[in-house]
């Protein structure tokens, strides 16, 4: 499991009556390194890294012989392999299921959950590109993007950043209309208008123009605004409200994102050499 960046199962074994798990020893998880970075956040070379071991994960999580759903993707599901290292695996499968026999309602940490979860829509391994890409923010800014006191919040807040969900997803969804109504013009809006009332961009989260939050990483080599842009390209991919439009890991792991950075590029050796 270590090429798929996923924990290695040691034994197990009953004890007791319990069954019991010994799994890899590994070091402290992504919640961990951002406090203590004092919730500032990790460059985006960091995030590459993370980002592209985390997608390797998904990918072997979504081959077809194996088609399983973490249903938990957090940054304390994410643990370094060693303290001074970036290298990472996925942990805790506690809440995992097969596709296909996804029997409860009720999963993903709030943060992290998808809209199709949210509004009672069918799922599928598509909810873990989701919080993939609030993950990937958060690892960022050093805070939730979305942060909701609730679920009705949290659908207010992701209401604020990506405006209402497909028509298709709120009729078809069994909480849809717990959170949307119909509207006297054919759309749907928000039942509680104060939520979700001010509008928010990925490009200011990000500070994509002005070097990344509060201007954190500016003039640092790899934090152009060509490589934020690419960066938002990803993550507005990984947020897209309809699951059967949302980027696929083995899609995902392609994205220019992972490619080389701009300084890259220019420091880049040339193929040949001249005589």
């Amino acid at each position: 499991m270590d090429s798929a960046c996923i924990v290695r199962l040691r034994e197990h074994f009953f004890f007791r009556g319990h069954q019991c798990l010994a799994f890899e020893m590994l070091s402290y998880n992504l919640y961990d390194l951002l406090r203590h970075t004092n919730f500032k956040g990790v460059s985006l070379n960091l995030i590459r890294k993370f980002g592209k071991q985390i997608l390797k994960a998904l990918c072997f999580l979504n081959l077809r012989d194996v088609s399983v759903l973490h249903c938990d993707l957090k940054p304390e599901n994410i643990l370094l392999r060693h303290p001074k290292r970036s290298a990472i695996k996925l942990i805790d499968f506690g809440s995992s299921c097969r596709d296909g026999q996804t029997i409860y309602s009720y999963i993903q940490s709030r943060f992290y959950r998808s809209p199709e979860v949210l509004l009672g829509c069918p799922y599928s391994t598509s909810i873990d590109m989701w919080s993939l890409g609030c993950i990937l923010v958060e690892m960022h800014t050093g805070e939730p993007l979305f942060s909701g006191q609730d679920e009705a919040d949290q659908v207010g807040k992701i209401h604020e950043l990506l405006g209402a969900p497909p028509t298709h997803m709120i009729q078809s969804g069994t909480k849809g209309l717990k959170y949307y109504r119909h509207a006297k013009d054919g759309s749907y809006v928000l039942r509680d208008l104060t939520r979700g009332s001010s509008q928010r961009s990925l490009n200011d989260i990000l500070g994509a123009e002005i070097g990344g939050p509060d201007g954190r990483w500016l003039n640092e080599p790899g934090h152009s605004v060509s490589d934020y842009l690419r960066l938002k390209d990803l993550i507005l991919w990984m947020l897209t409200y309809d699951p059967q439009q949302r980027i696929t890991p083995f899609q995902a792991i392609s994205h220019s994102f992972f490619g080389m950075t701009d300084l890259e590029v220019q420091t880049e050796a040339p193929s040949g050499s001249s005589t």
